[in-house]
Formats: structure tokens, C-alpha cells, sequence
């Protein structure tokens, strides 16, 4: 992306460009402003804000230029709300297309935040503003601002496809905007409930010299998590490690980081993980669209502490309170309480001591997911494995129910969930043979899973792929018997076959043959 597009984009030509009163013509430019447009242009975040800040402590920011690029920093960020606040401010003191650019980017900003009624503001603020004839970008951006809101507010398929059309229009993507069209319209898809036609939407990743290219990776990433191709989401991961990542996308890495943490089944691993990512996040702003992968960092922090997963639950609450609970959130966050319920159990192994409360957190999810489906397909889902729980935890559960539970979850990539249901069912049971029957059900869930990374002629059997994916995951043998429910005898003869068959002789070597292999 040129420097040309942006410095049109916040400084255009005309007669609504601020003069100096000491001469006639445009303020000079700061070499400081001109460093920090083309860097945050060129995808390198620290550049610009370094300059930014030497920009507006020099006093040199005279038509609010770098004011403007210190915006879009702090939503780069994960600042989101503060982000809105500096746009606004400048658009009180900018004027026509300038002003409505600022107070549309603010209307952006807030609506990723959950703050709605501000967001409205902002918009009819940018309206107001709008000159005649309007530049096109700035009537692409007030269109993607009013879908955004409605997304929010829960119209989510008419909000996709609108943001899924602007994606295609002629005009280049706003450099200082929170969001490309396409990466937001896959992400509202998403938070309604179909990950799998986000993703569809969301397509290939752009070229890696691009700046967005780092956030679309991890939104791809992000999605293959949803619909359980691990291997891919950690790739995804693996593409991105190398560069500069700001704390809005560092809190997606940190999600997917952490649920696939989850997916190894090892609470060691989870609960490492957790405390890896959780510097990331402290003090970033929820974003409303992005619920789901807050709740898999509030799950995944429950697993070693209860308070700190219950702390990020509220702040959960508090942005779909703000918001103005919409269907979507409200189904979002009714599930991860119940994730953090089941999941949150100290030491003991979850069939036996289940975190206090979590049959109450449960039936209250159930009954609010199950209100929801009767309106929204897309909760159905969710609301059968709900009320599965709940009938798993209070020793109401039949196998059949269970087991059709489990394999709905499993069909929507949701593997580790159904495989947690089964077994937790199992351990509850009383009849010896609704037990063996449930284990049988979560190793079918599992190899399932395993089946899913086989390619055409890949000469690796299916356990064999879904071992290989574990021993990925850094999964000792014994830790691979326990999650398979086969012995760590039968996991180290797999191991010694994936060696022979991938040609490596130590585990690096292994873990390096497996990667190529099982990346989808």
C-alpha cells in the first residue's frame, strides 16, 4: 500500500482544509507525520508510533495528521474504546470530508467495542458532515460503519452479505479504519453462529508483504479452530510469529493459542498456556464480535484458576451489557459459562468434582440457549449440548441422548467438546454398559477427529494421524493413552511406526515430518 492513499484519505485537497493563519496555503507537513503515515502504511506498527509520539510531542501535528494515525494505533492496540474517544475528538476539530471520515472511523471503533448508542452517534455526527459530492471511500466507509452496528445489534446475515459487498467495491481498503470489509463481514458470519461459511467468505490470506496480511491470517486461523482443523490454525499461528503484532491481534494469536491448548486435552498444557498468554490480553477492550474467542481465553484460564476465568467472564458480561445484549452475544456468553463451569475443577478430574455451582451455571446456559433456538437455528447446537450437560451433571443423562449429542458437536468440528461430554457422561454413569458405550463414543469422536487430516494417498492410518497430531501438541504417551483411552504401550508402538514410516530418528525430526504431513 502506497503513502498516497492514506495522506488522501485524511488530508484531501479542497477547500475544507485547514489553512495556517500565517500563510496562504496547507500547514506544512513535520518530517515526524510524513515517517509516521508511510510506516503504518507499510505495515510497521513501531515505526509509526515512535514517530507519532515524537510528532505530537513536538508539537509539529498542526492539521492533526499524526493525531489521526495515533488513533488508528490505539485500536491496533486492543484500545479500542480510547481509539473512538481520539477519533472523535478529531472531528470536532476537522471539518466536512475530513471531519465525517474522523467521525466514522470513531463509529467503527465504538461498534467493535459493543458500544452501540455511541456508535450511532458518531455515524449521524459523520452524516451531518458529508459534503456534496461526496468522495466514494468516505460513503463505503459510512455504509460499513451502519452494517457494523447492525451486526451488533443482531441482524447478522443482512450485515455479512452488505459487508461482503462493500469488500468488492473499487475502493481501496481506509488505511486508518479498525477493519477491512471482507476480514469483518467473516467475522460477523461467524459470531452468528457459522464458522464454516466465514471462513468461505474469508478466503485466502493476502500476500505476506501486505500490512493486513498478519490479522487475516490469524482470523483464518481463528476459523479453522472453530471448525477443528488444528493443524491449519496452528500454521496459521506459525506464518505470523515472525512479525510485529500489535495487542488487538495478539489477543486473536492468544486465542487460538489457547484453544488449541485445549484441544491437547492436558491440563498442564492449558493451564502453562494460560499464564504464557495472559500478559497479552490485561488491558485490552473485549471485542463484542469477537465473544467467542474471549470466552476460549476465559475457559482456558478457568482450567487453572477459576478467578481468573470468572474475571474475564464479566468483563465479558459488562460488553454485551453495554451492547444492549443482543441474541448472538447473549447465546455467545451463555456458552462459555457453561465451557468455564465444566471445565473449572482444581485438581480433581471433572466427573468427580465438578466446579461449585456448575450445575446451576449449567441449567441457567441451557435454558437461555434453549429460549434462543426457538427464534435462531443457528443456538441449536449449542442448546442440545447444553441441556446434555445439564442432564449429565444432575444423573439424568441416557447414553442415546448423549451419544447424539457428542455426534453433533463432532460433525460441527466442535471434537474436543463432544470427546469432554462423552467421557465426563461415562464417569457418571451408573450401568457398566452405558459407560462402555460412552467411551466408545468419545474414541470414535476422536478418531474422527484423526480423519479428518488424511489426505488422498497418505499411506498413515487414521490413528496413526490423530496420534501424530497429539505428539504435536507435546503429548508424553501416557498423556496420548489417556486422551485416546489406549494404553501408553499401544501409543509408543504407533510412535515407533509414524518413525519408521516418516523416516525420522529422534522426536524433533518427528514433529517436523508430522507438520508437513498433517497440515491441511
Amino acid at each position: 500500500m502506497s503513502v498516497r492513499p492514506l495522506q488522501q484519505s485524511i488530508a484531501p485537497t479542497g477547500p475544507d482544509v485547514a489553512r495556517s493563519p500565517a500563510v496562504d496555503g496547507p500547514p506544512e507537513v513535520g518530517p515526524d507525520v510524513l515517517r509516521a503515515e508511510r510506516a503504518w502504511c507499510e505495515g510497521e506498527p513501531l515505526v509509526a508510533i515512535d514517530a507519532v509520539d515524537r510528532a505530537l510531542a513536538s508539537g509539529g501535528d498542526v492539521d492533526g495528521r499524526a493525531a489521526a494515525v495515533a488513533a488508528a494505533v490505539a485500536a491496533a492496540d486492543g484500545a479500542l474504546l480510547d481509539a473512538a474517544r481520539r477519533w472523535r475528538v478529531l472531528a470536532r476539530t476537522l471539518t466536512s470530508t475530513r471531519s465525517a471520515l474522523a467521525a466514522g472511523r470513531a463509529g467503527l471503533t465504538a461498534a467493535l467495542a459493543g458500544d452501540v448508542d455511541a456508535a450511532v452517534r458518531d455515524l449521524a455526527a459523520a452524516h451531518a458532515c458529508v459534503p456534496e459530492p461526496a468522495p466514494r471511500g468516505l460513503i463505503v466507509l459510512l455504509d460499513g460503519v451502519e452494517a457494523t452496528i447492525e451486526a451488533v445489534k443482531g441482524e447478522i446475515d443482512g450485515a455479512g452479505r452488505r459487508l461482503a459487498g462493500l469488500a468488492t467495491t473499487a475502493v481501496p481498503p481506509d488505511p486508518l479504519a479498525s477493519d477491512r470489509w471482507d476480514d469483518l463481514a467473516a467475522v460477523v458470519i461467524a459470531a452468528g453462529g457459522d464458522a464454516r461459511s466465514a471462513q468461505a467468505m474469508l478466503g485466502h490470506p493476502d500476500r505476506p508483504d501486505r500490512p493486513w496480511y498478519g490479522r487475516h491470517r490469524l482470523l483464518a486461523g481463528w476459523l479453522d479452530l472453530r471448525t477443528g482443523r488444528l493443524t491449519a490454525a496452528r500454521a496459521a499461528l506459525t506464518a505470523v510469529g515472525g512479525a510485529p503484532v500489535l495487542r488487538r491481534d495478539a489477543v486473536l494469536a492468544a486465542a487460538v493459542t489457547a484453544g488449541l491448548a485445549r484441544r491437547s486435552g492436558d491440563e498442564r498444557v492449558i493451564t502453562t498456556t494460560w499464564h504464557r498468554v495472559a500478559p497479552v490480553i490485561a488491558g485490552a477492550d473485549i471485542e463484542i464480535l469477537l465473544l467467542d474467542a474471549w470466552g476460549e481465553l476465559a475457559t482456558a484460564a478457568a482450567t487453572g484458576s477459576l478467578a481468573d476465568g470468572d474475571a474475564i467472564g464479566e468483563a465479558m458480561h459488562a460488553t454485551v451489557t453495554r451492547a444492549g445484549s443482543p441474541w448472538w452475544a447473549v447465546a455467545s456468553e451463555a456458552w462459555w459459562n457453561l465451557e468455564r463451569a465444566v471445565t473449572a475443577r482444581g485438581p480433581a478430574p471433572a466427573a468427580e468434582r465438578p466446579a461449585p455451582g456448575a450445575a446451576a451455571v449449567v441449567a441457567d446456559a441451557a435454558r437461555t440457549l434453549t429460549s434462543l433456538a426457538s427464534d435462531h437455528p443457528g443456538v441449536a447446537l449449542r442448546a442440545e449440548a447444553a441441556s446434555t450437560w445439564g442432564a449429565v451433571l444432575t444423573g439424568c443423562a441416557s447414553a442415546p441422548a448423549v451419544a447424539r449429542a457428542a455426534t453433533r458437536l463432532a460433525a460441527a468440528g466442535h471434537h474436543q467438546e463432544a470427546a469432554a461430554l462423552c467421557s465426563t457422561a461415562a464417569a457418571r454413569a451408573i450401568d457398566p454398559m452405558s459407560a462402555k458405550a460412552l467411551l466408545g463414543q468419545a474414541r470414535r469422536v476422536c478418531a474422527q477427529a484423526g480423519a479428518r487430516r488424511r489426505t488422498v494417498g497418505d499411506e498413515l492410518s487414521d490413528r496413526e494421524r490423530e496420534i501424530g497430531a497429539l505428539v504435536i501438541d507435546g503429548l508424553t504417551h501416557k498423556q496420548i493413552g489417556a486422551k485416546l483411552y489406549i494404553s501408553p504401550k499401544t501409543v509408543e508402538q504407533h510412535v515407533a511406526r509414524l518413525r519408521q514410516k516418516l523416516d525420522a530418528s529422534n522426536r524433533a525430526a518427528l514433529v517436523a515430518a508430522l507438520r508437513r504431513r498433517l497440515d491441511d
